[in-house]
């Protein structure tokens, strides 16, 4: 078997591993110099203003201390901000550079060519698969474990996910993102906007880049809220200062109050509203940050349950098919059947293919097993089902031929 991976697998389940510190070094890049553009002005403006007492003072070419003691104290005091600022934003911007140094470096072990090396690195790619499920499902406890016992901390994108929960754990770089979107859809749940619009804040450029309206989407709400509170007035002032076109059923909804034609605003005032934001916050949520709407874990699933699905898979708890167990044949009813051109006979005893130098044998109540498991399972020329514990005689055993 060939222990090396092929670049386009890397490319197709590791792309969250590098995108989300990218995304995470790209803003903290942005957030620090728009600070730093903050500061300079703050400095230009005490300068300017500093200078101007100079120039008011030169016919007499002398300036009283007293006179720009407070300005030069301001130039001061905004130098030594933006002093303190910049050694924060630089240790945070290595912090996330590093962190994607030593995934780019935690990447290229798939393909070291130690075969050894190679299939401990593929244990904890699953390891890796099962943490980030469990963190969208919001088990932050059972992932931060499961990270350390496989030595992955550094590969899992915890803190993207873990700001929707107010939790004491410790916060692993490069999972704010997912982080921050749980928090939100917590607060959406309680049928609360403000997280949700400090989100869109914080992503206005990008939600612009994409054209989404969700921002739209959710002001509306908060207009609706408003409207359910009896507050009509601060509901009409709101939609005048961030609508240009309001949605007909809103202005409706504003002017008559939610007490009128309440079937008319059922679909504004239900609860699955609410359910319909969480929606689209995750969809717009896994745009900006290029993630799957799904974790990698259920793509993976799906694959491989479907590589091994066959026509003939029913729920059977007594099978070792893997898809045959009830659990999984459940999740397995959508997915599509496993294209193979040549099928290939397995004992259901041994494990073992069932070919010319294992042919099959069939016991007359019906089940089939390869000559060696035959032979393992004769006892005094009688032979005892490993299914049923059906005891028939050897001779009652028949060859079967597959054509």
């Amino acid at each position: 078997m060939n222990t090396v991976t092929k670049v386009d697998e890397i490319t197709a389940l590791e792309y969250s591993a590098l995108k989300v510190p990218y995304e995470l070094l790209n803003k903290k890049f942005r957030i620090a110099q728009k600070a730093i553009d903050r500061h300079n002005y703050r400095i230009k403006e005490a300068g300017s203003h500093l200078l101007s007492k100079f120039e008011d003072s030169k016919e007499s070419k002398v300036v009283a201390v007293k006179k720009v003691a407070a300005d030069a104290k301001a130039v001061l005091e905004r130098l030594e901000a933006l002093q303190q600022c910049l050694p924060q934003s630089i240790d945070d911007e290595f912090a996330m550079a590093k962190l994607l140094e030593s995934r780019l470096h935690y990447l290229k072990g798939a393909n070291s060519g130690d075969k050894w090396a190679v299939a401990a690195w593929r244990q904890q790619r699953v390891d890796r698969l099962i943490i980030d499920y469990l963190l969208r499902s919001g088990y932050f406890e059972t992932a931060q474990k499961l990270a350390e016992h496989s030595d992955v901390q550094d590969m899992c994108n915890k803190t993207i996910f873990e700001i929707a929960r107010q939790l004491t754990l410790k916060i692993l770089e490069g999972y704010l993102i997912i982080k921050k979107a749980l928090q939100v859809e917590d607060s959406l749940s309680r049928h609360e906007t403000d997280r949700c619009m400090e989100w869109i804040m914080d992503n206005k450029s990008k939600l612009r880049r994409l054209k989404s309206n969700f921002e739209v989407t959710v002001r509306i709400q908060e207009c609706v809220e408003l409207v359910r509170k009896g507050e009509r007035i601060q509901a009409a002032l709101y939609a005048r200062r961030y609508f240009s076109n309001l949605p007909a059923q809103v202005m409706g909804l504003i002017g008559l109050g939610h007490t009128y034609g309440e079937k008319a605003y059922e679909s504004l005032f239900g609860d699955s509203r609410w359910e319909v934001l969480v929606e689209l916050f995750r969809k717009e949520n896994a745009r900006i940050f290029q993630l799957m709407e799904y974790s990698t874990f259920n793509a993976c699933l799906c694959m491989g349950i479907s590589a091994m699905k066959t026509p003939h898979c029913k729920p059977d708890a007594t099978s070792r098919c893997p898809i045959c167990q009830p659990e999984i044949n459940e999740l397995a009813d959508d997915l599509p059947f496993a294209h193979s051109l040549n099928s290939k006979l397995i004992c259901a005893y041994s494990g073992e293919p069932l070919d010319e130098n294992n042919p099959p044998y069939m016991l007359p109540n019906g089940r089939v097993y390869g000559q060696h498991a035959i032979e393992l399972l004769c006892k005094d020329s009688y032979i005892r089902c490993p299914r049923t514990n059906e005891v028939f005689p050897l001779n009652s055993v028949v060859r079967v031929f597959v054509l």
